[in-house]
Parts: structure tokens; sequence; C-alpha cells
């Protein structure tokens, strides 16, 4: 999952390059929601650890 969001932040800095600015600041919002949505899994996932 990090990598995916890594990769689309990667394209949303080729469309700011390209000039291409709403698509650009479109994707980045998508990349910051999806940010703080794994965020917020992973801080509310139990762990399950088993000795």
């Amino acid at each position: 999952m990090i990598a995916f969001l890594f990769l689309l932040l990667f394209v949303a800095m080729l469309f700011a390059w390209r000039d291409h600015w709403y698509t650009s600041y479109g994707l980045f919002a998508v990349v910051v929601v999806l940010s703080v949505y794994w965020l917020k899994y992973h801080a509310t996932t139990p762990l399950e650890i088993v000795l």
C-alpha cells in the first residue's frame, strides 16, 4: 500500500512537471486522503502478538 501511495505521488509530480496543475492537485488530495485512512487503519488495528 505504501508503494502504491508513493507511485501516486510520483504521478502527481509528473503531472505538475507537465503543467497539469488541476490533475496534480486532485491526485495529491487523493493521496492525502488515502494516507490518512492508512494511518488510521494502522493506529486502530489491534496487534496480535503470540508468545
